[in-house]
């Protein structure tokens, strides 16, 4: 009897042993989530890495000793925004069900003592203790379905923070471009209130009437209102910014530039996009993942007819002082449930999948020649605003000649600035679509 159970236990402990190795967690699974973000941005290197509250405030410190820029306002945000930590921490629950995966179940073990009613008491004693073999042959299968689900976690994960990174390059964008704005919202403003105290000087000594004066007081309150919109824009786009960085506590305003950048020299190929799109984006990865979880799920279905075999071992000790042992077993036999219903599901989710797959492909190439078009038009728009500015200034130039030789009026004047100033406020506009779309 003890010689069977030391066998037994040594078996259990055995299995035990090999289970946990092979659930250990993937160690390289947060660095590999890293290395997507990287491959697929350019940016996101070394945001994983362990560092305390005091070392990440000297590395953004280091940063903001710098211009901002888009990039460096990334590095930032992934340094100190808690949805990063929040999105690598939810990875731990696929982690969870990798472990999971790994393990084999445990064993059952049975027995009782009983005792007779006759003279002597005797005892009767049984011990029996049994393992799921099914579990033993389904465990590497498991595992590799376990697998294919945790790397599609880890590309959800990166999708995640890539589509972060997207929000913080907008963001940069658009709160330069509303700082630019106020700054000539505020000229204009300016110009027009000087322009409204030369109207009341020159009602005063007679030269232009009470309409006159109060059209200019009209065009005072128009670039007033503009004013303070735009103020109110940009205090949304300063205080949406600084919470995407993670700056809280902080002041953006130091960090303005004066300008959006130009225009890189660098040209798109539309064919190659749509190839680079293809290859490397990351919803086809996950939607790839995606259908080897459900190859992996129609292979168990097909493999499980028999749900559950047990196998062990069964010692008895009888009243008489007689002993029995040997092997124990306990299996359901699939008279009504074969797995049906999960192998027809396994192979629906799998054409479903497959032809999602080409969907997919199709809308990406579709958004790629969209987003291309959307790029092209608003660098065409950008372009024609830079010739249409110096325009803009010479007809200004003109008229404000014309009007100190009294050839022009008060109105035709005005009329000049507006629109001057107007195409400089639509050529940022235009310019922080194309960074955007870009």
């Amino acid at each position: 009897m003890r010689q069977e159970i030391l066998w037994t236990i040594f078996i259990l402990v055995s299995l035990a042993f090999f289970s946990g190795c092979a659930s250990a967690l993937p160690k390289n699974s947060i660095k590999q989530v890293e290395t997507t973000v990287h491959n697929q941005t350019g940016s996101g290197d070394h945001f994983t890495k362990e560092l305390s509250e005091t070392e990440i405030q000297k590395e953004v410190d280091l940063i903001l000793d710098e211009p901002l820029t888009p990039e460096s306002a990334v590095k930032i945000a992934l340094l100190k925004n808690p949805s990063i930590k929040a999105v690598l921490a939810g990875l731990g629950v696929s982690q969870a069900d990798l472990i999971q995966a790994g393990l084999l179940h445990n064993p059952k073990v049975s027995g009782f003592i009983r005792e007779s009613n006759e003279e002597g008491r005797k005892t009767n004693t049984e011990f029996e203790v049994k393992q799921d073999v099914m579990d033993l042959l389904f465990w590497p299968l498991r595992k590799r379905l376990a697998n294919a689900q945790f790397k599609q976690a880890e590309y959800e994960s990166a999708k995640t923070i890539l589509d972060f990174i997207k929000e913080v390059r907008i963001g940069f964008y658009t709160w330069q471009a509303s700082r630019h704005m106020l700054s000539l919202r505020q000229d204009h403003f300016k110009a027009e209130e000087s322009a409204l105290e030369l109207a009341e000087r020159q009602k005063q000594a007679g030269n232009i009437n009470a309409l006159d004066l109060e059209q200019q007081k009209g065009i005072y309150y128009q670039a007033k209102t503009d004013y303070q919109h735009s103020e109110l824009e940009a205090h949304i786009a300063h205080r949406q910014f600084r919470n995407l960085l993670g700056l809280i506590n902080s002041d953006l305003e130091w960090l303005y530039q004066e300008s959006l950048p130009d225009f890189p020299s660098e040209e798109f190929s539309l064919s190659e996009l749509e190839e680079k799109a293809v290859a490397h984006r990351i919803e086809l990865a996950i939607k790839n993942q995606e259908l080897k979880a459900f190859e992996q799920s129609l292979t168990m279905a097909r493999l499980g007819v028999i749900p559950s075999v047990e196998g062990g071992f069964n010692w008895e000790k009888e009243t008489d002082g007689g002993r029995l042992k040997g092997p124990a077993f306990e299996a359901e036999v699939p008279v009504f449930d074969r797995k049906q219903a999960d192998r027809i599901r396994a192979k629906a989710q799998i054409e479903a999948g497959q032809k999602q797959l080409e969907a997919l492909e199709a809308q990406i190439r579709l958004e790629v020649r969209l987003a291309f078009d959307r790029l092209a038009s608003d660098k065409a728009m950008v372009e024609t605003y830079t010739e249409a500015i110096p325009v803009r200034r010479e007809i200004l130039k003109q008229t404000l000649y014309q009007y100190n030789y009294m050839l022009k009026g008060v109105y035709d004047l005005l009329r000049a600035k507006q629109e001057e100033a107007n195409a400089r406020r639509d050529y940022i506009t235009a310019l922080r679509d194309y960074w955007i779309a870009r």
